[in-house]
């Protein structure tokens, strides 16, 4: 079955029904040209092949035909071009962001991964490298105490008299004060009158002690820090529910899937990154994006496509 008797089979149906061209647009939002186009098959005023066949969808279960079977048939004389992320190049007014191909998303991914684990391995060997240099312990410097010259003697035959005396004097055994007094009184008693020079005891001087040596403390090391692995992208999930008929093409993450609700009908569609919805009938459905309403205006029979990140 070519183009033109699968538009045949369609005219007919709708016509067999009493149904005319602005009764299908009104009921399937499909605009009046295209579907005088597929009617006609008339490829070079179809839009793009993948809007095209799910206008071919609506179309048909409007009029209640067997969709999959036509939709088989238009497929295969009317396929996806090999450009088929770029659907504006065949659609009239219809322009899509662009994405690139999901083999170059995954090696960016897979590079930006490999960049992360390298820089936190290089900052762990720096890390432990810092923690292995030990840090310097100050020695404190001790004074040398030099000894005190010693007074030199000289032989008693070689002092003069007077240092001889001084010397008999300081080598005589010291006497307290109360033996002092009494040898004074007992010399005043004898009538001697002389005065014997009394030495005194006297306390040495302590020499000052070497200060003892400080003890060098070390810090302590920080406590080391665990290294945390890169976060799991949470799984995210949008409710598209139809209040009119309504074709999607939806790409999480790296699949490809179609659908067709009907009014009163919905779809979830999970994901954890990226995901991009293609709308035939952008007007004709609400949005609810993590379980909360996602603004979404737009009119009936509007093509747009939407990038939910």
């Amino acid at each position: 079955m070519d183009l033109i008797e699968i538009g045949a089979t369609l005219r007919e149906a709708r016509e067999s029904r009493g149904l005319s061209v602005e009764a299908v647009e009104e009921k399937t939002k499909i605009a009046h040209g295209v579907i005088t186009a597929l009617e006609e098959g008339n490829r070079e005023r179809f839009p793009h092949a993948v809007y095209a066949r799910g206008f071919v969808r609506s179309y048909a279960l409007l009029l209640g035909l067997d969709a999959a079977e036509l939709c088989q048939h238009f497929a295969r004389e009317y396929p996806v071009p090999s450009d088929n992320d770029h659907p504006e190049a065949k659609s009239s007014g219809i322009r899509v962001r662009e994405r690139e191909p999901a083999g170059a998303v995954t090696a960016l991914r897979v590079a930006a991964v490999v960049g992360v684990l390298a820089l936190g391995a290089l900052g762990w060997y720096l890390y432990d490298f810092y923690l292995s240099r030990e840090a310097p312990v100050a020695i404190p410097a001790v004074e040398e105490q030099v000894p005190a010259p010693q007074a030199r003697t000289l032989p008693p035959e070689d002092m003069p008299a007077p240092l001889t005396q001084m010397q008999e004097v300081a080598e005589a055994p010291l006497m307290s004060t109360e033996e002092a007094q009494n040898a004074s009184a007992a010399a005043e008693g004898n009538g001697t009158g002389t005065a014997n020079a009394v030495a005194t005891e006297t306390v040495p001087e302590t020499l000052p002690q070497a200060p003892a040596e400080a003890s060098a403390q070390t810090p302590a090391p920080p406590a080391e820090e665990t290294a945390q692995e890169p976060a799991v992208p949470v799984e995210r999930t949008l409710v598209i529910s139809a209040h009119s008929a309504s074709w999607l093409q939806a790409r999480p993450d790296d699949k490809v899937v179609d659908y067709f609700l009907r009014k009163g009908e919905s779809v979830t569609i999970d994901f954890r990154e990226s995901l991009t919805v293609k709308f035939g009938n952008a007007g004709g459905v609400d949005l609810i994006l993590d379980g909360e309403a996602y603004p979404f205006e737009a009119k009936l029979g509007e093509v747009r496509t939407e990038v939910f990140e």
